[in-house]
């Protein structure tokens, strides 16, 4: 399926197209060894047959902060039904938890989706140091050969870019909550899995109409792209978008050797998000653009082959051991939240699992 590139902003994609090689070195993360790029090449990973794996998991990872009380971190239910609509189950991943632990979830789960929310994006905070750990592991297991997709939402883009970039200022302000938008493809996005993948009525869609859910303060500029040579030899910029003062900043990104996605929309909110005080977009077009999102994430995950040891320590690792919370109920007139539902876990809620 080609991808139209836009035209009515000719000045500005040629501004935000990246150079056209793909790349294959990137920037080693593991803690203890330099921040420096590899000069090896890195093997692009084998891609496994569709439908290898019928019984794909993604995990997502947690947060601290709000929504959750202190002391406890969460997930949207929005993110987890997302996962679901595309025929996956979830196993959350703690933010707080060991290395170990992690490593064991990461051996169970066919996939992993970084989510939206906010977060202080340096070593030495909980948060960043397991996101970094799980993309490390993920990168290290496409260099094996091991086919692992990588999604990141609005935060989860964000600290994607930090982590490949190692730049802890990378990022910068942008006026663009509750803020839907059309995606401005750059002429990189003709050659984009993603996009190809989507069916052409929900590209159009996305490039013509407002159906992207942007709600975040802080971005990625298409000069920050161009400034870390790490970050550009590791993601294509498939497109722009405009925040509310008509600045741009970089809303699609995708790995180049890498099953890396990640938006800086969140195509979860369409159909499972509901707070009044929000312009989500709700209609059958957006919503059909968020499903076939979703599709394509999943589908990803199912060229995967990790598994559970046993079906038992898949059941004791999935998200169904927990009740999500009624978080976007009107409690009283004025009170709105932006999540309908979420997930809240204990500091100790992996313990023993």
């Amino acid at each position: 399926m080609a991808v139209r590139v836009i035209s009515g902003l000719a000045a500005l994609a040629l501004l935000c197209v990246l150079p056209a090689a793909t790349f294959a070195a990137r920037p080693t993360l593991l803690s203890g060894r330099q921040n420096e790029e590899e000069k090896r090449v890195v093997p692009k990973p084998v891609k496994g047959p569709a439908d290898a794996n019928l019984r794909p998991i993604i995990g997502i990872l947690s947060q601290p902060g709000d929504p959750a009380p202190d002391g406890q971190s969460y997930i949207a239910a929005s993110y987890v039904k997302w996962l679901e609509s595309a025929g996956a189950r979830v196993v959350p991943i703690f933010y707080d938890m060991t290395y170990d632990q992690i490593d064991r979830r990461f051996a169970v789960i066919n996939g992993l989706l970084l989510p939206g929310g906010g977060a202080t994006l340096e070593p030495g905070h909980l948060f960043y140091d397991t996101a970094r750990h799980l993309v490390d592991l993920a990168l290290d297991a496409n260099d094996n050969g091991d086919y692992f997709p990588v999604h990141g939402t609005c935060l989860g883009m964000e600290t994607l870019s930090v982590i490949l970039s190692s730049n802890y200022t990378l990022l910068s302000s942008y006026d663009a909550e509750d803020a839907p938008a059309p995606l401005l493809f750059t002429n990189e996005a003709k050659d984009s899995h993603l996009l190809r993948s989507l069916p052409a009525d929900v590209v159009a869609d996305l490039q013509n109409k407002p159906i992207a859910m942007e709600n975040h303060q802080s971005g990625l500029s298409m000069s920050a792209v161009l400034e870390n040579p790490a970050l550009g030899r590791f993601f294509k910029v498939l497109s722009l978008s405009l925040d509310k003062s008509g600045v741009a900043y970089v809303s699609t990104l995708e790995g180049r050797n890498y099953p890396f996605t990640a938006t800086q929309w969140h195509p979860e909110k369409n159909a499972y998000e509901w707070t009044p005080h929000l312009h989500i977009p709700h209609d059958t077009d957006a919503i059909r653009m968020s499903q076939e999102v979703a599709n394509y994430f999943v589908a990803e995950a199912r060229r995967n082959l990790h598994k559970a040891r046993s079906i038992v320590e898949e059941d004791d690792l999935l998200i169904y051991n927990f009740r999500p919370s009624f978080t976007g109920k009107h409690e009283y007139e004025g009170e709105e939240k932006d999540f309908e539902q979420a997930y809240f876990f204990d500091s100790t809620a992996w313990l023993g699992k």
